[in-house]
């Protein structure tokens, strides 16, 4: 059935199942002059995956903004990181809110057809999915909406514009049901707590109205779910599970490491095979693989108990305790910057690179604004890491939006441009994890800025919390979660900020009820007593950054040159500027308002880098010395180039009387010869000279 609905309120309206048709639901969503279509279609999987087969790709047409892509190849071609991470985010929020024992395939696909450059194409995006799952017979338990909170001149904007979050110096994204919120990612600029509880549920009053719009669109079609159909029955075994895994058997969990806990649970699996061997050897594959999901399910139900029953976690911790940390500095001698951090069984090598305004990245961006390219946080995260063999390949969703969480803890933090004119990269590489490696790519990072002499405005850390709650039990918050708590916790609560406040926050919800504001405020609390406690042994190694740059990073020589000056310094299609850098193996920045930066080692190249340029610019001082070269006489003189692109005159008057009966003899083309400024006419640009030797 197709119809249409609008929500006057936020600009919204939505076409459903009137394009896309045969798609098992379809939303064709408008904002303003933006357009988009999401799509969602199930299909069963072939085998038991052991995991729900959720695909989430957002796509961004250049089309909608009126361009044709940029490179050799004229279509788009993989997917940007701001399409993966927008991917990731709707992914995130919707994933919790399908039937446990649900595992067909969903593929949701979101296209920008048309931009208009004042809303942003992510919560827009959000809104399309979940209305293309909601409208079809997939059993989706949302719905769900998205929202952005922003910050303008201290006050909190909600579902700000495309120009306004630019300028904002908050920006949190903030998912949620009816019921609460589910997904949270952004960058903040230093905030408390406080102020971050305060945003999220700011957000949650405006999700709570457009998820009652869709409630009431999908009540109007009334399309009906399909049902859950497995070759098994699932009720029995998790009761069978459950009843197996009794609390003695689990009390062999507390105090294991990684490899012990992983043994103790084979052999409890071997146990409860063994208990029910009729029903297993008489079950197909298939039967085989769902039982042993529901053992782990159920094994994850008990370990809760156990948790917050016992008040010890699995590796002996209490509930507030972060687990080892030690830091090393400097271990990469011939890098800009290195540091090793270790947090348990989790390790993060972070190597710092300073470049020049050439090393920036480039990214096309279909909203036209201008993306700052010049800091990098790039994530690994090798197979070895959790002693897993698998192939090297382009990096993963995962490590994309690790890096950006990592990145986004340092977006208020870095020096600015005008400073520190340098091209930062970042390369975090997991050596070993055993949960959130990404907070510790932000400690790690944060060392190698201070090895590396980068005036980061202050130190940042960052931790991961867990929520577990039992059947007899409140919310219980985790301190610094380990991989194992992440699997079965209710919540992964990642925070990273300084002592003053919040720079990142991302977080996922597996609870499928609402959280309450006191739940959060809780989590927070907690995760800043964490941070500074991960600061503290920080500052046991290093407390300020290096006062100098490692003797490898190119030295930079900014200054400023008039704009018209921009042309003679570049020269015709760039050949005076790549000279310039051929002859002092240096790299040239020229920004459009005259700001010029050279890169290069220090010493004679550099400078003669430096005066070539000023000179070009008209820089030019009486009594500054050249070694020109003669290119052309004349009867009043000679013409000599003083810099690649720039000549001046010796008049003749100006040439050792010895000299001036044979210019040509004495002074053939391309002789080299030492000469001095006697005076320069700005208005005309000429430069008069006088030889000296």
């Amino acid at each position: 059935m197709s119809k249409d609905f609008t929500l006057p309120k936020y600009g919204y309206k939505v076409k459903i199942n009137s394009v896309a048709k045969q798609a098992d639901g379809s939303a064709w969503l408008q904002q303003g002059g933006t357009v988009l279509l999401a799509t969602a279609v199930s299909a069963p999987a072939k085998d038991f995956p052991g995991f729900f087969p959720l695909s989430v790709d957002y796509r961004e047409q250049f089309s909608a903004a009126g361009k044709i892509p940029g490179g050799y190849f004229k279509r788009e071609g993989r997917a940007t990181d701001k399409e993966i991470l927008t991917s990731r985010i709707i992914d995130r929020a919707i994933r919790p809110l399908f039937p446990k024992d649900y595992f067909n395939q969903v593929q949701i696909i979101i296209t920008v057809y048309s931009v208009d450059k004042e809303h942003t194409t992510p919560t827009i995006a959000s809104l399309a999915a979940s209305l293309a799952l909601s409208v079809s017979k997939i059993p989706f338990m949302g719905p769900i909406a998205i929202t952005e909170v922003g910050r303008l001149d201290g006050k909190w904007v909600v579902d700000p514009s495309y120009e306004q979050s630019l300028e904002s110096d908050v920006k949190i994204t903030v998912a949620g049901t009816l019921e609460g919120i589910c997904m949270v990612e952004g960058a903040t600029n230093e905030i408390s707590e406080k102020e971050c509880v305060e945003a999220l549920f700011l957000a949650h009053d405006a999700i709570k109205e457009v998820v009652v719009w869709q409630n009431d669109i999908v009540k109007q079609l009334g399309v009906p779910k399909e049902q859950v159909a497995l070759v098994v029955d699932w009720n029995t075994w998790e009761k069978r599970t459950y009843d197996y895994l009794t609390a003695e058997k689990m009390q062999g969990l507390i105090g294991c490491n990684k490899t012990q806990r992983n043994a103790f649970i084979d052999d409890l699996k071997k146990g409860l095979f063994a208990q029910h061997e009729q029903d297993i050897t008489a079950a197909s594959d298939t039967q085989k693989k769902i039982i042993d999901y529901i053992f782990e399910e159920e094994f994850q139900v008990r370990a809760t108990e156990l948790i917050c029953e016992g008040g010890k976690r699995a590796d002996g911790r209490s509930f507030d305790q972060v687990r080892a940390i030690s830091t090393e500095v400097g271990l990469l001698p011939f890098t800009h910057g290195s540091s090793l951090f270790t947090r348990g069984d989790t390790q993060s090598l972070a190597t710092l690179t300073l470049g020049s305004g050439q090393d920036e990245q480039r990214i096309e961006d279909i909203m036209g604004g201008e993306v700052d390219g010049s800091f990098m946080l790039h994530y690994n995260f090798p197979p070895f890491s959790v002693g897993e063999v698998k192939p090297l390949r382009a990096p993963s969703r995962r490590e994309v939006g690790h890096g950006h969480l990592a990145a986004s803890a340092f977006k208020y933090i870095l020096p600015d441009k005008e400073s520190f004119p340098y091209t930062i990269r970042i390369v975090s590489d997991i050596l070993e994890s055993d949960g959130s490696s990404s907070m510790a790519t932000v400690c790690s990072s944060t060392m190698a800025f201070l090895n590396g002499g980068v005036p980061i405005k202050d130190m940042v850390g960052g931790v991961a919390m867990g929520l577990l709650k039992s059947k007899k039990s409140d919310f219980t918050v985790l301190t610094d979660i380990s991989g194992f708590e992440d699997a079965f916790g209710l919540m992964d609560f990642k925070v990273a900020g300084t002592e003053k406040g919040i720079t990142a926050i991302q977080m996922d919800i597996k609870y499928k009820g609402g959280l309450e504001k006191d739940v959060f405020a809780n989590a927070l609390e907690k995760a800043r007593v964490g941070r500074l406690h991960i600061l503290g042994k920080m500052k046991e190694v290093m407390s300020k950054p290096n006062e100098n740059l490692s003797e490898l990073v190119p030295q930079v020589v900014t200054f400023k040159i008039d704009t018209d000056k921009i042309g003679a310094v570049i020269g015709s299609g760039g050949k005076v500027i790549r000279q310039i850098i051929e002859a002092t193996g240096t790299t040239i920045d020229i920004e459009s308002d005259g700001t010029v930066k050279i890169f290069g080692q220090p010493g004679a190249g550099t400078d003669l880098a430096v005066m070539w340029v000023k000179t070009l610019a008209g820089q030019i001082k009486k009594g500054s010395l050249y070694d020109g070269i003669v290119r052309r006489t004349a009867q009043f003189g000679l013409f000599v180039e003083i810099v690649p692109g720039k000549d001046g005159l010796v008049h003749i008057s100006a040439i050792p009387r010895e000299n001036q009966q044979d210019l040509d003899k004495n002074y053939p083309i391309g002789m080299k010869c030492r000469v001095e400024v006697i005076e320069y006419d700005s208005e005309l640009d000429r430069v008069r000279l006088k030889i000296v030797s």
